[in-house]
């Protein structure tokens, strides 16, 4: 093999490497960013925080049990929060596209809603809530 078609070879082979590497960084990334969100989850915060805060703290049996209930109370309170938090903005951004339903073409209304509705959508994943009211709502 001539100098040339050595470079050539070194340079595809690089580049291979390169490539490879990119898309698994891409890859790994995603599902790193999806296993962050599960973990993040605040409602799993409070039911897993009991032991480990007992186990840390070195508490007895009866100041564990009393601490326990009253992290329940707080994950509950936090649980209230975001439902809350989600129906108002929700009203927010349903009273907004209701104002700006009028100025639109119904093509535009159609793209708008669907636009708002992801977004709705967003902010129910990162209160957490949606999953939450499913629960309580199923039969």
């Amino acid at each position: 093999m001539n100098g040339p078609i050595r470079w050539k070879m070194a340079f595809l082979l690089l580049a291979t490497f390169v490539v490879g590497g990119v898309t698994g960084a891409f890859l790994i990334m995603g599902s790193a960013k999806d296993e962050m969100l599960r973990n993040r989850d605040p409602r799993l915060f409070f039911t897993m925080i009991p032991a480990r805060f007992g186990e840390d703290m070195d508490l007895t049996a009866e100041q564990e049990q009393k601490v326990r209930t009253i992290l329940h109370a707080i994950g509950d309170e936090l649980n209230n929060l975001r439902a809350l938090d989600l129906r108002e903005t929700d009203g927010i951004l349903s009273r907004g596209e209701d104002r700006i339903a009028p100025l639109l073409k119904p093509d535009q209304r159609e793209k708008m809603h669907r636009s708002f509705e992801l977004r709705k959508q967003r902010v129910r994943d990162w209160l957490g809530v949606e999953d939450e009211q499913q629960h309580n709502h199923a039969p």
